[in-house]
């Protein structure tokens, strides 16, 4: 069984904008056609759903508010940007990450956990499109992803509210602050659903506001 331990208030990564940190070229390589039905494992029995998908939609808001992205899981770009959010804040605290030093190295297993959060419709990650393609390149001679490491930066995720509904869905309810100030950089409200990933649950929808 797969487990992370994670925390709602994080020490996160300020991911490189685009352009910064690039994979080369020559780096780029075809995807495989991976399916979403393949990942398994779980989070600890005892972590909760805020807690569990903390690193989820702490990667839609960002990806969203930092890129100018529209909610829309269909979209490639939209995936492979919230995607590179996570796996760069959050991948680091799995023991499957290797590291160089400007460089994280995951396995493809690893990825499609982490995207089983995010995306209820996508069975297939789709290629990397150009606008992010100069952070995160596949690489299929080890069936692995290469990521640009960026620099660190202090912000807290905190979910104020947790509802859960009759048919078993969980609404959470909760912000983004800088810890340098605690200002409310933005606030959110999603939806998740239950479903047997290493998170527990996958995002139905998400809404921002600043």
């Amino acid at each position: 069984m797969k487990k992370l331990i994670l925390s709602l208030t994080i020490v996160s990564l300020l991911i490189f904008p685009l352009g910064a940190a690039a994979l080369t070229q020559s780096q780029q390589e075809s995807l495989p056609a991976v399916s979403t039905e393949e990942v398994h494992g779980n989070v600890p029995a005892q972590t909760n759903a805020a807690q569990a998908m903390t690193p989820a939609v702490h990667a839609l808001v960002l990806a969203m508010t930092e890129n100018h992205l529209d909610y829309d899981p269909s979209d490639s770009e939209f995936l492979w940007t919230s995607l590179y959010y996570m796996l760069s804040l959050y991948g680091q605290m799995d023991e499957r990450a290797e590291f160089t030093d400007d460089t994280m190295i995951l396995p493809s297993e690893m990825v499609r956990d982490y995207a089983a959060a995010l995306y209820p419709d996508v069975a297939q990650l789709p290629e990397i499109p150009a606008p992010i393609s100069q952070r995160i390149a596949y690489f299929a001679s080890d069936d692995s992803y290469h990521l640009a490491r960026g620099d660190e930066a202090l912000i807290q995720v905190t979910v104020d509210d947790t509802q859960t509904q009759d048919n078993g869905q969980v609404i959470l309810s909760g912000r983004m602050t800088a810890l340098e100030d605690g200002s409310t950089l933005y606030t959110f409200q999603s939806t998740l659903s239950p479903r047997d990933t290493m998170f527990g649950f996958i995002i139905d929808s998400l809404t921002i506001s600043a």
